[in-house]
Order: C-alpha cells, then sequence, then structure tokens
C-alpha cells in the first residue's frame, strides 16, 4: 500500500514492483474487506480460526473433568464468538472518508493519476483522483484506490483498510484472538499435565464409558489412538503459540500507538524521518543511495535486481551529463538544483536538466516498511524510486 497525506502529499497510485512482478492499483476502487480479489492472508484467517474452533470444543474441551468442561465452554465460546462477530464488522465497514462515500460511485472505474498535471494525489485537502475534499488525516490508499478516513494501515488479514470508521473493532478483533489464543493454550497445558499426572481424570465423559482399551480416546466420536491425539495437540499447541506470540506483539504494538495518540502510519512517517536525520549524508544523493545499494523495494536490494541494474545504469548515465546534488527541506521533500562549482555548458546543461526533469516525473521512490507481520504500509517520496526505474528500461 502506497500512501501520502497532508497538505501537499498524498499516494501516488502507480505502477509499482512487488518481487520483480507489475502491481497495479485496482481500476475499481474497492468497498470493504469482501470485495474481489481476496487476499490470501484472508483466507488462511478464517481456514486457522474453523480449524482451532473444531479443535477447541470437539477434541480438548471434552477431555477436561465435569466441572471444568462448561466453565470452558462458556468462557471460550463467548470470546470466539465475539472475534467472529468484531471480525467480520472490521471487514464489512466502509473506511472511505465521509465526502468519498456520499460521493462515489464504486461502480466506476477509477482514473490514471497523471503526475505532469499534479505533483501528488491529495492537494490541500482535495483529492485528484476521488475528486473531492477530504480530511486532514485522510489519505489515498493504492490497495483500496480510495481515500480512507483516519488512515491506520491497509490490513490483509481482514483484506481492507483500517481507519477511523472500523479502527477500534480492527482493536478488538485483535484483542479477542489474542484472548482466544491464551484460553486454547490453558487448556492445552491442563489435558497434558492431566495425562502425564493422572490420565483417567481425562476419560470422565460418559462416552467413554464403552471405551475400555485405556490407549484409546474419543475423535468426533471415533476411536484413535494415543498418539494421533499427541500429534494433533502438538501440532494445534505450535500454532496457537505461534499465532499468540505474533498476536502479542501487535496487540502490544497498537497499545503503545494508542498511548502516543499516533496511528500506524504517523509512526512509520516519525521512524522514517528518525532514519533519515541519522544518515543525512546518505540521503542527501539519490545517486549515492543507488551505489551503495541502500534503495530497496520489497524484500530484495535495487541493486540485486535486473531492474534495479537498469535503473542504476540509468541514473548514472544522467548524473555524468550534468552535476546533480540535493537539498532537503524542513518537510523531508527533496529539491533539486545544478551544481555552481562542476558547471557545464548551457546547451548541454539545459539537455540534462529536461532529462533530469523527465526521469524525475517517471520515478517515484517508495519505501516499504513492515510494522506487523500481517499489516503493511508504504509511502511515496519524491526521489526516484525503485518501481518505475524498472519500467522505463
Amino acid at each position: 500500500m502506497d500512501t501520502r497525506s497532508g497538505s501537499q502529499c498524498s499516494v501516488t497510485p502507480e505502477a509499482i514492483l512487488n518481487n520483480e512482478e507489475l502491481v497495479l492499483p485496482p481500476r475499481i476502487s474497492r468497498v470493504n474487506g469482501w470485495s474481489l480479489p481476496l487476499h490470501y492472508f484472508r483466507v488462511v484467517t478464517w481456514a486457522v480460526f474453523v480449524g482451532l474452533s473444531l479443535a477447541t470444543f470437539r477434541i480438548f474441551i471434552p477431555l477436561l473433568p465435569h466441572s471444568w468442561k462448561y466453565i470452558a465452554y462458556v468462557v471460550t465460546r463467548g470470546i470466539f464468538s465475539f472475534h467472529l462477530v468484531i471480525h467480520l464488522i472490521a471487514s464489512c465497514i466502509d473506511p472511505a472518508d465521509s465526502n468519498v462515500r456520499l460521493m462515489k460511485n464504486y461502480s466506476q472505474p477509477m482514473p490514471i493519476f497523471d503526475r505532469s498535471k499534479h505533483a501528488h494525489v491529495i492537494q490541500n485537502q482535495f483529492c485528484h483522483l476521488c475528486k473531492v475534499t477530504v480530511n486532514k488525516k485522510t489519505k489515498h490508499c493504492i490497495s483500496c484506490n480510495k481515500c480512507v478516513s483516519g488512515f491506520d494501515h491497509h490490513c490483509k488479514w481482514i483484506n481492507n483498510c483500517v481507519g477511523s470508521w472500523n479502527y477500534w473493532f480492527f482493536f478488538s478483533t485483535v484483542a479477542s484472538a489474542t484472548a482466544g489464543m491464551l484460553c486454547l493454550i490453558a487448556i492445552l497445558l491442563y489435558v497434558l499435565v492431566q495425562y502425564l499426572v493422572n490420565p483417567r481424570v481425562l476419560r470422565t465423559d460418559p462416552k467413554y464409558e464403552d471405551v475400555k482399551n485405556t490407549n484409546m480416546w474419543l475423535l468426533f466420536l471415533v476411536q484413535v489412538q494415543t498418539l494421533i491425539v499427541v500429534i494433533i495437540g502438538m501440532l494445534v499447541f505450535l500454532l496457537d503459540l505461534l499465532g499468540l506470540v505474533q498476536l502479542g506483539q501487535l496487540l502490544i504494538f497498537h497499545i503503545y500507538l494508542k498511548a502516543k495518540k499516533m496511528t500506524t502510519f504517523e509512526y512509520l512517517i516519525n521512524t522514517r524521518k528518525e532514519e533519515s536525520s541519522k544518515h543525512p549524508a546518505v540521503r542527501k544523493d539519490p545517486y549515492v543511495q543507488m551505489d551503495k545499494g541502500f534503495l530497496q523495494q520489497g524484500d530484495g536490494a535495487l541493486g540485486s535486481s535486473a531492474q534495479g541494474v537498469k535503473a542504476k545504469s540509468s541514473l548514472l548515465i544522467h548524473k555524468h551529463l550534468c552535476h546533480f546534488c540535493t537539498s532537503v527541506n524542513q518537510d523531508g521533500d527533496l529539491t533539486a538544483r545544478e551544481g555552481d562549482e562542476d558547471p557545464c555548458p548551457s546547451a548541454l546543461g539545459a539537455k540534462a536538466r529536461n532529462s533530469l526533469l523527465i526521469c524525475r516525473r517517471l520515478c517515484q521512490f517508495s519505501t516499504r516498511v513492515h510494522p506487523d507481520g500481517g499489516s503493511m504500509a508504504q509511502e511515496a517520496d519524491d526521489a526516484p524510486s525503485t518501481s518505475t526505474l524498472g519500467l522505463q528500461q
């Protein structure tokens, strides 16, 4: 997802390279988490939820003693049901800006952004793609191709943007999922300890009266050996533990954001500014970044791909035509000027400047950051990009 915000910055919904594959924004804006295509993360989410629910209510809770069994049923069913309802609400809500909701026709294709006409998608709180005036904290998401009110991030797990309309439903989804994982781990640990101490405690269900062999257990009313139950229990425990670690980190991260009164997007912007201030010399010249392989797109460095090699060669040609240096404004934008200490002939300088302007219009630098495993945000800058550089070759 590409995002930019503020009075003079916005998203740049242009083609990007993701793992050397061309990724285009959808021509038809997405409405909510059920808009096609569904991300495979969403399919994984539902598969895990159904699998863990079946294992919890059909395999492990029936093994508990009579008194604990009904307590576990009430508590776990309450948490799982709450999570299911909140998850559906977070997915079904349209997080678009209020003016977009009122004026946008989702059946009409979105226009292609023309950077030669506008420097940014959103300027002075007006979106040139949605054709509406938006709020100050509204950003245009490239994954949904629409302006999202109070944009936080685009979550692939619910297949929807998270903004001011559905943020607390998203937060409750994460919190309830974490609570459900904790309950399941507690049940699994209890079953494991009782099996090692006194296995008869786990066979108090009336259905076990007909099971004479102590090495046999009921699995969906089918008698299976102990080894099968142990294997299933270990797989569920590992899956539950992995999910708990990821969800726990995400929950703590969002609690931290709320304590700081920040969104995920604002946190990423501030982090990037801090990193830029620590390495000002590297950030000043985009050609230096190219030479050192500093620019990255997705998971791989620019210099490690074929597109990156072509882009680097193109930039070096422009660099040799005319000395190019950059200065950084207070708002973080880059401005270019021709070097005074290495003047070139006027004709050559004019050609070089025109060539550089063309290059800057074609290219858009995008830095991908991963704040949490399931959710991902990108922000665009005015420096040359690894995304479109490969496309111009």
